[in-house]
This record gives C-alpha cells, structure tokens and sequence, in this order.
C-alpha cells in the first residue's frame, strides 16, 4: 500500500482505532507466544468436559431436516464435500489445492461434526459408530494439523467456531447415551488448545471488531462454560459474555442490521450472537442481556426473516458463513430460528419497517412486483471490508422470481481481477460513470478487503411506494434515482449530473436462469418459468452483454446483463401484455 494510500486510511476510518489496534497487536504477540508454549496441552484425568448444556434442536426441526442432516453425515463420512469448490476431502487429508482460502476456511470449521452428533440420534441403530466416528475425526484433527503450521489454525475465527462445532458435537453424542472417558479428556485437551489460541489472537482490533471477533467470542465461551479442571475457563466465560454483550449493540445497527454492508455477514453475525446466548442460557439458566440488547438481537433475527422473503438479495459479500450448519454448507436459517425461539428473541408481534435505513436497504413492493435499492455506508466502521460498489443499485423480483441480480462474490484472494470485478459498479444495477468507481480502494491484495467511501455522500427519501435516492461523487458528480409502483409497473428514472465529459452508462444484471430477447432498440423481454416481464426505456439504445455472476461463494454462473449509454433515463419494468 503505497503512502498516499496509508495517509488518507489513516486520516479516515482508521483515525479513531490507531492506538487500540497498536495495543492489540502488542497484546496479540504476547498472548500468542505464551499461549504456543503451554501447547499441545497434556491429556488429564482432573479434566472433564460439561454435557448438558446446548439443547437438541426441537422434535418439528427434526421433522423437516432430519433427512437433510443425515445425508449430511453420511457424505461427509465418506468424503464428498461437494462444495466451495471441493469434491473430495476428509479430515486429515491434505488441504485442497487450487481453491481459494475461503473455501478451506470454511471446512475447518468442521460444521459435520454436529452432523455426526444428530446422526446418532436419527439413526440409532448406528449410535456407537456416528459417535465413535466424531472422536477419530477429532483424534485425527489434532495429531495432522500442527498448530504452529496448518492454515487449520491461521483464521481465528475458524479456529473459534471449529471449538464451538467441537464442543457442541461432544454434548449432543453423550447425550445419545454414548460414553468415551478417553474421549472427553482428548475434548477438554483440543478445547484448551483452541481456546488458548483463540483468545490470545481474538480479533478485536481496537475496536474495530466485525463478525471474526463475534466468532471468536463464540468459540471461548464454549470452552469457559463446557470445560473443567483448568484455571482460565471462569476468565474465558467472563471475558466472551461481557464482549459479547457489548459486541451486540456496536456490530448490529439501531435498524436490526450488522454493520458489515452486507447481508450475508448479517446472516452470520446474528447466528453467532444467537447461539452465544444459547450457550450462557444452557450454562446459566438465564441471558445475560439488558433489555435493549434482547430487543436489538430479536431485531436481528427478525431481519432475517425478513430477507429470506426479498429472496435474501446477495448486496455485498456472500460468502455462506454461520456458525452452525447442521444439514449441509448451504447458509439454512431453520436451526437459527429453532434457537432463537427457545430464547424468546421476537419483537412482540410490532411492526417491521420494510427499510433498513442504517444499513442501507430500502424496499417497496405489491402483491407481484418487489424491489429493494441499496443506498448506505460501507459498514465495519468504514473499512468496508465486505461491502460492493452498490451505491443506488436495485434487485428486482416478479412473481417470487428473481430478474435483477446482484453479482454474489465468487472469490477472495485466489483471483484478484474476479474479486474487483463482482464488486465493481459496472456489474451492479445502476447507473455511473463508465470506469469509475463509487467507493475506492488501494491496488493490489492489499485492497481487497477495503471500500472508501470518503468521496460520496447520500440521500434518501421513501413512501408506501417509492424511493428517491441520491449519490454525489465530490469529484464526479451526482446521480439521481426514482422508483415508482404505479398500476402494476415499476417505474424508474436516472440522471447523471457532472460537468465532466465521462461517459454514463446503466447497468442491469439479470439472473442466469432468466431468458433475455432483446424485442426493440429499446426494450427486453426477460422470461423465467414463473413469469415474463418486459423491461423498456426512453434514451440511448441498449446491448445485452455476458456477466459472471455467483449464488454461492466459489460458484460461478454465466448470464447476461444489459448497458446502455447516456445521462438520463426513464425505464419501466411491466409484466408481458399490460
């Protein structure tokens, strides 16, 4: 990063955590050269392993997802993983090759140990063999992944959830009526160790705390409230409920919303904070929550909800993460609403804004035509390390079908010009100046996890039924977008204002499975197997173009988009024949 860049972060969002982040690297290279030198920690007899603490998931979850969670185990256990573009891997193995990190992140988080664990459960005939399966797979965890050398052990926030998968497993297999006394001292050894690790490198930042410190805390609350015999577990459980209180009301905004600009990250970081609480009520009895933080984690939840009827639109990074899956990698919500019930995290029956103004999603709709635009901050207090250059842009569905995508992420770090791209405004629903971006960040790996959105600033107004929102780039200039639901129609309206000679264009993406006919110079026909629809325009004349755009991380899918060229347009989304 060279050091104009380094001046104007520092000068910016970086400002106010300066000398927390220096204390916590100082802190963080202490802790971890003590913690390293206390590892592997020695099998005990004086140590135990708590059971009893995290429920089973509700006899109605079983019901509907218990064929999912065995299918789950038993794919695992043979080594399909089938995901994050990995086919074959079993624990032990050598990590996958040519994959970018985060899909390796993502299976050290050993999500199919809890699988193993239900499995014993829904398959009782094959108890001893699901359970007996969880403590090679543990045993082996341990003995092929040196801390001080496998990438197992490079991601904290792995390293935290994988201590919380671990730990949950172990209390759902004994609670099968399995019994392994080895077992629970090799458990409360590997929990010392991960915990150990965990908060001596916990991801605070000085403050400047996302979902990784979130995990973090998840994963040391679990070894404070599940092991015994070892003296740091009442400072561990102190440490993560006091953090995690706290965390509740700074990572999730006044509107229910995380504070990472991306509603993927909301997914994960209120399933983190959800099954925290689940573990202090487990250990307890009771939440440690005030009032206002029971209220702002319902409000969380609730968001959630809410997103899965908009069809969960993919605004910033989406990269699948939570802290639990139960029935496979795919991000399923039903066990966060399981948990979260039990706690009592509702909103009282009050009414639900459709905006989320603090985070930036505002959405109208009618009985066949949905729309929400994103129009807000970059999240992690200004780092916008998951945010998109989205500013204005627009996910559209008809008749429950999505037409109007936004990218998904495809990549982290294993190909830097696809990462830019699927957070570039040129591959997002709006209108902008051809090669500029909204929000900037420095060239090269350095820059991937950064979006400065210093140079913009931005407005919005809301009805029943429409959104008026502006953008102004300092050096650009303004745009201007209307959304109207008038008479069964989606109506818009774009102007780009500047006193510059840089081309315009809009942008709309579409999804891979609608079929795209371009009908005139100025109008498409996008049909799904649901529903046909025709978008047309007044102004310049359109090209359909193809676009890579991804569901899920490390997925890719081919589809197309349509650009047009100039200043000012008026656009209207109808159904076929109106």
């Amino acid at each position: 990063m060279n050091l104009s860049w380094t001046l104007r972060i520092l000068r910016g969002p970086m400002r106010p955590f300066l000398v927390g982040k220096v204390l916590h690297r100082l802190r963080e290279i202490v802790e971890t050269r003590r913690a390293l030198n206390r590892m592997p920690t020695a099998l005990s007899e004086g140590r135990s392993v708590r059971s009893n603490i995290v429920p089973l998931p509700s006899a109605q979850w079983f019901a509907v997802n218990g064929n999912a969670v065995l299918s789950f185990a038993r794919r695992m256990r043979s080594g399909r993983v089938e995901a994050y573009n990995v086919g074959r891997w079993v624990v032990g193995a050598d990590d996958p090759a040519e994959v970018d990190v985060r899909s390796v992140h993502e299976l050290s988080r050993m999500h199919h140990w809890c699988a193993y664990a239900l499995a014993a459960h829904l398959d009782r005939e094959n108890r001893d063999a699901w359970c007996e399966l969880l403590e090679r797979e543990i045993r082996t965890f341990t003995t092929s992944y040196p801390i001080s050398s496998s990438v197992h052990w490079q991601f904290p926030m792995g390293t935290g959830i994988r201590l919380h998968s671990m730990l949950v497993a172990w209390d759902w297999a004994r609670r099968s009526g399995w019994e392994s006394p080895d077992g629970d001292r090799l458990v409360a050894a590997a929990a010392i160790d991960h915990a150990l690790l965990t908060a001596a490198q916990r991801e605070s930042r000085g403050g400047l705390s996302t979902s990784h410190y979130a995990a973090n805390l998840l994963g040391i609350l679990a070894a404070g409230c599940y092991i015994t015999g070892h003296p740091k577990v009442e400072r561990w459980k102190k440490l993560a409920t006091h953090e995690l209180c706290r965390e509740i009301m700074r990572q999730i905004l006044p509107d229910g919303m995380a504070n990472e600009g991306s509603t993927g990250y909301h997914r994960q970081v209120t399933d983190t904070f959800v099954h925290a609480m689940m573990i202090c009520k487990g250990a307890n009895g009771k939440l440690p929550l005030s009032s206002e933080q029971h209220r702002r984690l319902a409000l969380a939840v609730e968001r959630c909800r809410q997103l899965i009827d908009l069809g969960m639109p993919l605004i910033g990074d989406n990269d699948d993460g939570l802290s639990m899956k139960l029935a496979g990698f795919a991000p399923d919500m039903s066990y966060l609403f399981d948990v979260s019930s039990r706690l009592g995290l509702t909103t009282s029956g009050d009414t639900l804004d459709p905006s989320m103004p603090d985070f930036g999603l505002y959405t109208i709709g009618d009985g066949r035509i949905q729309c929400a635009l994103r129009n807000g901050p970059v999240g992690q207090f200004g780092k916008g390390g998951h945010a998109h250059n989205d500013q204005n842009s627009v996910v559209v569905r008809v008749d429950g079908e999505p037409l109007i995508v936004d990218p998904g992420s495809a990549v982290y770090t294993s190909n830097l010009s696809t990462r830019n791209a699927q957070r570039s405004v040129s591959c997002h629903s709006t209108m902008w100046w051809a090669g500029r971006e909204q929000a900037e960040y420095p060239a090269g790996e350095q820059g991937l996890f950064w979006l400065l959105d210093d140079m913009l600033e931005r407005h919005v107004a809301k009805t029943e039924t429409s959104i008026s929102a502006r953008v102004t780039h300092r050096l650009l200039g303004l745009h201007e977008r209307t959304l109207l639901l008038d008479e069964g129609m989606l109506k818009g309206h774009d102007r780009c204002t500047t006193a510059s000679n840089i081309p315009v264009e809009t942008v709309f993406v579409f999804d891979h499975r609608a079929r795209v006919r371009m009908i005139s110079s100025r109008a498409v026909e996008l049909a799904t197997s649901g529903t046909t629809v025709i978008l047309e325009w007044s102004g310049g004349e359109g090209r359909i173009e193809p676009v890579e755009v991804s569901q899920r991380f490390a997925e890719t899918l081919l589809a197309q988009c349509l650009r047009i060229d100039g200043s000012e347009l008026s656009w209207t989304i109808r159904h076929s024949g109106t």
